[in-house]
């Protein structure tokens, strides 16, 4: 796959880390509340541009800077004025990412050596199992549960199923598939017992987003795994 010698995976890593780990929550809000006039829209669209850019290394890339500072601009406008669902966000990271595609071919004499690929494939995995996998869990779980409260903020439950996510990703890549197994059944013991009380719909709730969140996270894993095999990278 030669595509990943180009600098698609940094400007990737650098687009999750900027849109998901350097935009608060408070952000998102003033961006809803004020459109194309919010200065935090115009804060991390710089952010959003400026990481994929420096994460290339390619000085020579700058004018990559105002191509997806604009792009980005603008999709989060539209992005603001619509509901907010799975299907808009999935839409809104789809179009960042064909930004970052598109200009990656456009650029495909730039290579990155085949030690960087691996890291970046890493950087973007973890990445990825962290933030991103759990809004959407928490989307599809608002999305699913009746009367559940939207405006619920995040707490310890977020940041552990953030770590459980992580350690599903290393025990796959580390191939202890036995310790997924035992992870899942140690979790679902544990918060089975402590929903049930409460009623059944709420434990099967539970239990759906942590089926949810550990499949994507073993997912992330499998491709991952997939990329760095023989042959993928070469």
């Amino acid at each position: 796959m030669e595509f990943l010698h180009s600098v698609f995976l940094p400007m990737l890593a650098g687009h999750l880390i900027a849109d998901f780990w350097l935009q608060p929550d408070t952000w998102v809000q003033h961006k809803r509340k004020n459109g194309w006039k919010s200065g935090k829209l115009i804060l991390h669209s710089g952010l959003a541009s400026l990481l994929p850019v420096l994460f290339t290394f390619h000085l020579n890339l700058w004018w990559f800077f105002p191509v997806i500072f604009v792009l980005h601009f603008i999709t989060d406008i539209f992005k603001s004025k619509l509901p907010n669902t799975i299907s808009t966000f999935l839409a809104d990271q789809l179009l960042h990412i064909a930004v970052l595609w598109g200009l990656a071919v456009f650029v495909t004499d730039l290579t990155i050596s085949e030690n960087a690929v691996i890291f970046w494939i890493y950087a973007a995995g973890f990445v990825l199992v962290t933030n991103p996998t759990g809004i959407f869990t928490g989307m599809f779980l608002n999305a699913v549960i009746p009367n559940k409260n939207k405006k619920e903020k995040p707490d310890v439950s977020a940041w552990i199923g953030i770590l459980e996510r992580i350690l599903i990703l290393i025990f796959i890549l580390a191939g202890q598939f036995a310790a997924i197994g035992f992870l899942i059944a140690a979790k679902s013991i544990f918060r089975f017992n402590n929903t049930r009380e409460e009623g059944n719909k709420k434990a099967e709730y539970f239990l759906l987003g942590t089926l949810l969140s550990f499949t994507l996270a073993i997912v992330v894993g499998l491709l991952i795994n997939w990329l760095l095999s023989s042959g993928k990278i070469l």
